[in-house]
């Protein structure tokens, strides 16, 4: 049957909005009504790091700390500082940052120190890590402050290596360092892995 009049014309819009508003429906299974959920907010990922703690520790090892980690807590998760170590060394509130390693040294080893590496005690105690030749510090071309990121390398000896490579030529290899005043066996064995030339 068809309708006429404005009356029938009016009746055929609200069918058609009705129809349209079914095919709607067929395609959301809300009926129409989809409110996105918002749900419970996203809780943000703990980031974690990981620290190679060695030296004077009871337990070295890779340890996995949470990302706004102190060297205590990297102390801490190694066991603790063993009977020989130093513990006034390393500065313990310092940040710790993803790959280093964090050697804790003896109070023997420390003692043996030239007094001039003094200066380099309040430094964290945490240097990059050796697991590449990227690492490594090229004794030939380093500047002072890339020196004293090596362990028990302080201000002055940094210059005076600067100094020795400035009056002799280029080290020929990483012993030769051991020519520097105040670099003897075991500062030298201290930061042997972490240089080049």
């Amino acid at each position: 049957m068809v309708l006429t009049g404005s009356s029938g014309q009016e009746l055929l819009e609200v069918n058609a909005d009705e129809s349209a508003q079914g095919a709607d429906s067929e395609n959301d299974p809300g009926g129409g009504d989809f409110t996105e959920d918002a749900g419970a907010p996203v809780e943000p990922e703990d980031k974690s790091i990981f620290v190679y703690v060695c030296g004077a520790v009871n337990s070295p090892g890779v340890y996995e700390l949470e990302e706004d980690s102190r060297v205590t807590d990297a102390v801490e998760a190694a066991g603790g500082f063993s009977e020989d170590a130093d513990r006034d060394y390393v500065n313990l509130a310092a940040l710790l940052a993803d790959g280093i390693r964090l050697k804790i040294p003896t109070s023997e080893e420390t003692s043996m120190q030239d007094l001039s590496e003094l200066e380099s005690f309040d430094k964290p105690g945490v240097d990059a890590g050796t697991g590449g030749s990227d690492n490594l510090i090229n004794i030939n071309s380093a500047s002072v402050s890339e020196l004293t990121a090596l362990p028990g390398i302080g201000q002055s000896t940094a210059e005076k290596i600067i100094k020795y490579r400035d009056e002799h030529g280029r080290f020929k290899s990483k012993e030769d360092i051991m020519n520097v005043s105040g670099i003897k066996d075991k500062l030298f064995s201290r930061i042997c892995d972490q240089i080049t030339v």
